[in-house]
């Protein structure tokens, strides 16, 4: 029992146990990372140099371990990062989901990432007592014990720093900032700091913003337009895409569908996804958002009528600043407990309630799912399930079949209400448009990569590949036949969703803006294929090619005759 305790309280061994720690996430990402051999040593050699110094900075380890907290903060997140993506440094966007992500979601998510969670908590929980032990403890490091250390800390620290140096004038790719955990994480940190004060400070910079929009109809033509987002949806799994399950009964009986078999998003993120759906910033820069209000504001300036209806949380986004602009505005988990849980097909309530007391004129919808988002069990109603077993005991490889059935059985949900919401504006009469699509898809266990969820600071095909759907009633088709043609002209051009829906729309609305672009509208004859592009986590635009896609992905977008890039 001694011998016991003397292990746990000598300060040596716990200077060995803080410096492992600390580099623990480094030595993971030396065998994950697809940078150069040198980048990886480098992201060895400094952190190893310098953790090894700074833990002897004091005769108690434990005092500079709390100085050093945020970095074993960070090499936790890393690990579990690692662990759902097997690559990458932790992304803005990373920070920007635990910002934006409430807390019914991150329960589910937790709750489905055991093995990693424990691990984690175990490790860093483990060195939190020992920092305390440390403390506490009557011994210190000798002074010699610390020189010794400092003998070989201090050169491994200044061999890192030249071997950066080396890489940053022979390495065009590396940047220190990008490349070497954690200066990476903590840089990031403070992006995603900034971008979360400017979304705080939207109402005050966008407030002068005008669509200058103008209905080039006349206001005794009654019209209908619906812009649907789908979440986490990927078109692999859409059997109006090829899939060989029938996920897609309602909306395969329905005429005049459009289906886009080439669509792609240009964000795996839906904080990043949906604002540019419902703007026009996905045909400019990002960071546009900022300054400007959403498509909702351009159909108010003509005139509309408009509605916004939502069963994702509020989280102080920018979709929670576009949707509230609407006349009439929901999010349906308002009255819903944290723990809580309610299907999409309350959103069909929702618009058979507005349509109920629509009496002709002008009105537009958003409609905000939360479709097929992990855990996808929850996103229906049990005694809905078609395919069985989906009782997903764990997210891991071995649960892959239970994981699609859920999945798929979600992607029939979403079938189940677009197909009802467009039945219910058909049966209107009037001229109405429902335009269809999904923030962005996501990754099922679906090659040896063994990659799960989305918003990975790299892509892959299941992430990006998204349905895109436009439903025309049989009165606009008639009043606008060449905008119908133009549609199903477009549809095996390769389009980005996040460029064209905002375009479509107000084209299909008879909507005239400064900032409509006939050649992004794929109702319009002027509509010109465009290149591709995806919006990295530094707000970028890069194209498919460059976003970090591996063979294994290209090899998809081939097997589906897709274009790339």
């Amino acid at each position: 029992m001694n011998r016991f305790k003397h292990i746990f309280t000598n300060q040596k061994y716990i200077y060995r146990l803080f410096v492992f720690m600390a580099i623990l996430p480094n030595i993971f990402m030396f065998f994950t990372e697809s940078t150069s051999l040198l980048t990886r040593i480098v992201q060895i050699v400094l952190p190893l140099g310098f953790f090894g110094f700074a833990f002897t900075l004091a005769k108690k380890p434990g005092k500079p371990f709390w100085c050093l907290f945020w970095f074993m903060f960070v090499g936790a997140f890393q690990i579990v990062l690692l662990w759902l993506y097997g690559e990458s440094p932790i992304a803005v966007d990373m920070f920007l989901n635990v910002l934006t992500t409430n807390p019914g979601e991150a329960t589910e998510l937790l709750s489905n990432l055991l093995v990693a969670v424990i691990f984690v908590v175990g490790l860093y929980g483990f060195g939190i007592v020992m920092s305390i032990v440390s403390w506490r403890a009557k011994t210190t490091l000798s002074d010699r014990f610390r020189r010794r250390q400092r003998i070989w800390s201090l050169p491994v620290l200044a061999i890192g720093a030249v071997l950066m140096i080396i890489n940053v004038f022979g390495d065009r790719g590396f940047k220190v900032q990008d490349d070497v955990f954690p200066i990476n994480g903590t840089y990031n940190v403070g992006i995603a700091v900034d971008r979360f004060a400017k979304q705080r400070n939207y109402e005050f910079t966008s407030q002068n913003f005008a669509y200058l929009a103008k209905n080039l109809r006349q206001d005794s033509v009654s019209e209908i337009y619906v812009l649907v987002i789908g979440e986490t949806s990927r078109a692999d799994n859409w059997s109006l895409y090829g899939y060989s399950r029938n996920t897609n009964p309602g909306i395969s009986a329905l005429t005049n569908l459009v289906v886009y078999r080439d669509a792609i998003t240009m964000s795996n993120t839906t904080h990043k996804s949906v604002p540019m759906l419902m703007s026009c910033a996905g045909s400019e820069q990002y960071d546009s958002l900022y300054y400007r209000k959403g498509i909702i504001t351009a159909y108010k300036e003509a005139g509309y009528q408009t509605a916004f209806y939502s069963n994702q949380r509020r989280n102080h986004s920018f979709i929670d600043a576009f949707g509230s602009e609407a006349d009439e505005v929901k999010f349906l988990k308002d009255k819903v407990s944290f723990a809580g849980n309610n299907y999409d097909d309350e959103l069909i309530d929702c618009v058979k309630q507005r349509l109920d007391r629509y009496n002709g004129g002008k009105l537009f919808i958003v409609i905000h799912m939360y479709g097929s988002h992990f855990n996808y069990k929850d996103r229906y109603p049990k005694n809905d399930a078609v395919f069985k077993p989906d009782n997903v005991i764990s997210a891991e490889k071995v649960y892959r079949k239970e994981l699609i059935n859920a999945y798929d059985n979600s992607i029939v949900n979403t079938d189940r209400v677009l197909s009802q919401v467009i039945g219910l504006v058909d049966a209107k009469g009037v001229n109405s448009a429902v335009v269809f699509t999904s923030d962005h898809g996501e990754d099922i266990f679906d090659d040896e990569r063994g990659r799960f969820l989305h918003a990975s600071p790299l892509p892959t095909y299941y992430q990006l590949r998204v349905p895109l759907l436009v439903w025309t009633s049989q009165e606009y088709a008639g009043n606008y036949p060449g905008a119908v043609a133009q549609l199903k002209a477009h549809e095996a051009i390769p389009v980005s969703t996040n460029m064209v829906v905002f375009h479509t729309l107000l084209d299909l609305s008879g909507i005239y803006s400064p900032y409509k672009k006939d050649a992004l509208s794929l109702s319009n004859q002027n509509f010109t294929l465009h290149k591709r592009l995806y919006i990295n986590d530094h707000n970028d635009l890069l194209p498919l090619d460059s976003c970090g896609l591996k063979q294994l992905d290209i090899d998809q977008f081939k097997k589906h005759n897709l274009q790339f890039p």
